[in-house]
């Protein structure tokens, strides 16, 4: 999976952490044979409280995003659905990407 396009990331993430990151949260979508429906990367946001990165992602065949959280010390790993600060976020930073002249998006 080398494909780190994101809508978000919490810029308190170094970039190489992000992309082990997702390496890992990919290595666990195939794993659980999610790669089937895999669409796209959201997000990656960092909670600092219990030193967590949340990695939301959407799948191919619409329906609410998904989330795998990451904790940096342990890699613990488990599966979820996005709180809805995280997924305003997400869209704020969609919306903000679409109102750009199109020669000035990323």
């Amino acid at each position: 999976m080398k494909d780190y396009s994101l809508y978000y990331w919490d810029r308190r993430l170094e970039e190489a952490e992000v992309k082990e990151l997702l390496n890992q949260a990919w290595e666990e979508l195939y794993e659980l044979e999610f790669d089937q429906v895999f669409g796209a990367w959201r997000g990656v946001h960092l909670e600092e409280e219990t030193d967590t990165v949340h990695i939301t992602w959407e799948n191919m065949y619409s329906g609410p995003p998904l989330m795998i959280s990451i904790h940096r010390v342990t890699r613990v790993l488990r599966m979820d659905y996005p709180p809805d600060e995280l997924i305003e976020l997400e869209q704020a930073e969609i919306e903000r990407i679409r109102s750009l002249p199109h020669g000035k998006r990323r």
